[in-house]
């Protein structure tokens, strides 16, 4: 099963997102709101409504979305709430949207929380899309896109790169030293592989500033 997930960060593509590619559709607290003003029903709504109206949760059980409402007081944040439930229902994988923001410790944690689960967890946007490889992964990309691969979580060892300018063999990777800093796809495919730890991709679509 394949699900798309909305946070509730920067969301000015989410006209571009193809929602029929998708068995189903979470909102992530104040996600619900970038949803329902766009038109969009979501299946199911996690959170503890902090970025909400009351109103805006009768709304959405209203039209039928599942709602999940959980205290303001609570060890994990919406996030890892939303993915828990994504997993219970068969989600083989999640692509996240709207997680954009000025909230760098939110965006630290989001990428923790990508390499914690047994499924592939993506986050996308129109200008970056970032995952984690704790295995090995073969991805799309296209000749001269700018991409970064750093270890998180801990050093990365064993770490292969292929199709890329600056290709690897089996090397090290340590967080004090994170030198796959912009790196350049000159392939169709590029082949990320781990033998111990987990690194975070970095696919920028269009240049950064």
């Amino acid at each position: 099963m394949k699900v798309a997930m909305f946070l509730n960060g920067d969301c000015e593509d989410l006209g571009s997102v193809d929602l029929a590619e998708y068995d189903l559709i979470i909102a992530v607290d104040g996600g619900a709101k970038r949803l329902l003003s766009a038109g969009v029903v979501p299946d199911m709504f996690v959170g503890d409504g902090d970025s909400l109206e009351e109103s805006d949760l009768d709304k959405l059980k209203s039209l039928g979305c599942e709602v999940f409402l959980f205290p303001k007081e609570k060890d994990e944040i919406d996030t890892e709430l939303a993915l828990r439930k994504a997993v219970e229902r068969g989600a083989e994988s999640v692509d996240i949207f709207c997680w954009m923001g000025d909230r760098l410790d939110m965006l630290l944690a989001l990428m923790y929380l990508m390499g914690s689960f047994d499924v592939q967890i993506t986050a996308k946007s129109e200008q970056l899309i970032v995952g984690v490889v704790s295995s090995e992964a073969e991805l799309e990309a296209n000749v001269n896109e700018k991409w970064s691969i750093v270890p998180i979580a801990g050093d990365a060892e064993g770490v292969t790169l292929r199709g890329f300018k600056y290709e690897i063999t089996r090397k090290n990777m340590p967080c004090d030293h994170p030198y796959g800093i912009s790196n350049v796809a000159v392939s169709s495919k590029v082949r990320i592989a781990v033998e111990r730890g987990k690194v975070a991709y970095f696919r920028w679509l269009k240049e950064p500033s």
